[in-house]
């Protein structure tokens, strides 16, 4: 059996010294787990040398795809795993009816790193009345469970008064289609007060609240300022500390999540920033995450050589919330081929304009107007299509059409993530391929650390 074997294309392996000992790291990327063994058992597995090896040891090593056959065309594995995966997905998407609406281009922020054009237009009584049109007859079409809203914008919040029209509109459709309404909302924070966030989680069932906050105060304010040029941080971090400390906040409901975005001018400033939520007692009770800036609407914005940087520098960020009581995660996990609006058969995106897309990327910019992943708009009859070039993105990866991700041993963990990168050719790769040793070796330690 053991010479039909071989070590897998997906694999990761350290050999780690740990108070003067040696301990054998493996991670496979085929099944995202983390093995760890003595020093003797893992040189004789890299060098395929398996007769001393006990037998409970090979079993693991081969369940966990450590060892894989010999004659195995991995790619072709993972991707018949991954048509399963993306099956599951469609069928829960099927029963789950997701529509993102931007109601206004309205923006308070001049972030340098956004590629919206911001005109100050709101979404008139005419397009809802359109909108809501449309969203019945998708609901008519099919027996859904459930019908999710993911507010956007600009700055949603903006035209509050018009997303409390559109909800009761929503109110009255679910109703009629006895389905339950769920909504998500993705915000800037500046006049997110706590009686918004009790309207957000009472009138519009809104379960999860994202807002970005780009490092502390000297880092955020440099990154995140009004169109005036004056900083953010202090009002959006008051209203933040007055909802997670009221009787209101219910991180079961509605959990506030914080999104990082960095690049190499605010790299210093998350340590900072979450040592400010741990010190205001937030560790637990909100979700908190980094992302790299990325360029929007071909803004420039982002490159790989910075991205490379944030990811080594992410094993500090990773430390410091495992130390400190933050959620996080250490490893990534098993994925398939990334799903988003455009990938979901159903699901579509409507500005403020009345323009549909299937990417919130592409509204509010004359990049995407009007070309290859502008799907139309509700007032022109004739003229829509169902979806983008972005609905082929699984199929291509699949077939391996994409050979940057074809050709990583990061595919079956990462799955190619954003689809509208990939159709630009402008893949947006995660963090973790550039500090996974370090995160197999605190995941290890953590493990090793919580045994009884």
């Amino acid at each position: 059996m053991e010479n039909k074997l071989k070590l897998s294309a997906y694999l990761f392996k350290n050999l780690y010294h740990i108070k003067r000992h040696q301990l054998g790291l493996f991670f496979s990327g085929r099944t995202a787990k983390n093995i760890f063994v003595s020093a003797n058992t893992y040189n004789s597995v890299i060098n395929e040398d398996f007769r001393h090896i006990d037998k409970n040891t090979m079993e693991l090593l081969i369940k966990a795809k450590v060892l894989v056959p010999k004659e195995e065309d991995e790619f072709r594995s993972i991707n018949i795993e991954n048509q399963k995966i993306l099956k599951k997905q469609r069928q829960y998407h099927s029963e789950h009816l997701y529509m993102s609406i931007q109601p206004t281009d309205k923006c308070q922020f001049a972030c340098n790193y956004c590629g919206q054009e911001h005109n100050h237009a709101e979404i008139s009584i005419d397009t809802i009345e359109c909108l809501i049109k449309q969203i019945d007859i998708k609901l008519s079409a099919h027996d859904y469970q459930d019908m999710e809203i993911g507010w956007f914008g600009g700055e949603p919040l903006c035209a509050l008064d018009k997303m409390r029209i559109i909800n009761k509109h929503i109110k009255i459709l679910t109703n009629k289609h006895k389905i339950k309404n769920l909504s998500h909302i993705t915000t800037n924070g500046y006049i997110l007060t706590l009686d918004v966030y009790r309207e957000l989680k009472e009138q519009f069932n809104c379960r999860r609240i994202e807002i970005t906050i780009d490092g502390d105060k000297e880092f955020h304010d440099k990154h995140r300022f009004t169109c005036s040029g004056k900083g953010t941080f202090v009002k959006l971090y008051n209203n933040l500390k007055s909802i997670v400390s009221s009787p209101y906040y219910d991180k079961t409901k509605c959990m506030i999540t914080i999104r990082c975005n960095i690049d190499q001018s605010n790299i210093d400033g998350v340590i900072p920033l979450l040592h400010k939520l741990y010190n205001d007692g937030m560790q637990d009770k909100i979700r908190f995450y980094c992302a790299c800036v990325v360029s929007w609407a071909n803004n420039g914005a982002g490159d790989a050589k910075t991205w490379k940087i944030i990811g080594k520098k992410s094993t500090e960020y990773i430390l410091y919330m495992l130390t400190h009581g933050f959620r996080t995660e250490i490893l990534p996990h098993r994925s398939g081929p990334y799903i988003c609006i455009g990938t979901m058969k159903e699901s579509l995106m409507y500005d403020a304009y009345g323009n549909i897309y299937d990417c919130s990327e592409t509204a509010y910019s004359t990049r995407y107007l009007g070309g290859p992943l502008h799907l139309g708009n509700i007032h022109n009859r004739g003229n829509k299509r169902k979806n983008s070039a972005l609905a082929t993105i699984p199929h291509m990866l699949l077939s391996g059409q994409i050979k940057q991700c074809k050709d990583c041993k990061y595919y079956p963990l990462c799955g190619g993530l954003c689809p509208l990168a990939l159709y630009e050719k402008e893949p947006r790769c995660p963090m973790f391929i550039y500090n996974i040793e370090d995160r197999m070796l605190i995941n290890a330690i953590y493990r090793l650390n919580h045994i009884k």
